[in-house]
């Protein structure tokens, strides 16, 4: 019985640790958003906080978010580089042929050529534009699932303060949320 009471003062004194933690976390963060942060939602997500649960969930969730965030930053890199080569190839072709028609003296095909590299060069430009919205789209795409199965993720182990949603200020709270989780429990983003 006696080590009962002594193990409950102790998971006590941790929870008033964990929200005292939790309320200097929030006391850094801009006003509009301590005011979605209410004292009982601290409470329950320092409580929640006592089992290592949560912390386990937010590592995984901060390296599965890494890996994706990597590999999209790679395939626009590759989409840049890309396009970098095929500009850079055209205007190289373009080069070429104004040093062939000069060098064989075809003055009628010389005068028309600046006017066809610009509408190539300019029809190039127009489907590398479209690319790189398409490419964009893509990511947010991906960076929004990947919000909405972190989202998924954290309700379903219970943490308070996370439910699916696109409210964009509900995102940012969740996000204060989510960082001060990784504070606490010592989590680093991986480099």
């Amino acid at each position: 019985m006696n080590g009962e009471i002594s193990n409950s003062s102790d998971t006590q004194e941790r929870l008033y640790k964990m929200l005292e933690k939790l309320q200097n976390l929030a006391r850094d963060i801009p006003p509009k958003f301590q005011q979605r942060l209410p004292y009982d939602l601290l409470s329950s997500l320092a409580n929640c906080l006592l089992d290592n649960t949560s912390f386990e969930i937010m590592q995984e969730l901060a390296e599965l978010q890494h890996m994706t965030e990597k590999i999209l930053h790679k395939q626009h890199a590759q989409m840049i580089n890309k396009h970098k080569t095929e500009r850079d190839n055209l205007i190289k072709c373009h080069k070429e042929e104004l040093t062939a028609a000069e060098r064989q003296g075809k003055t009628h095909v010389l005068s028309r050529l600046p006017r066809l590299h610009q509408d190539q060069l300019a029809e190039l430009n127009t489907r590398h534009a479209q690319e790189t919205d398409n490419t964009h789209l893509f990511i947010q795409n991906v960076l929004d699932q990947k919000v909405e199965e972190q989202q998924s993720t954290l309700q379903q182990a219970r943490v308070p303060g996370f439910h699916v949603t696109s409210n964009p200020m509900e995102i940012k709270v969740q996000m204060y949320i989510m960082g001060f989780i990784m504070v606490i429990g010592g989590i680093k983003i991986p480099h």
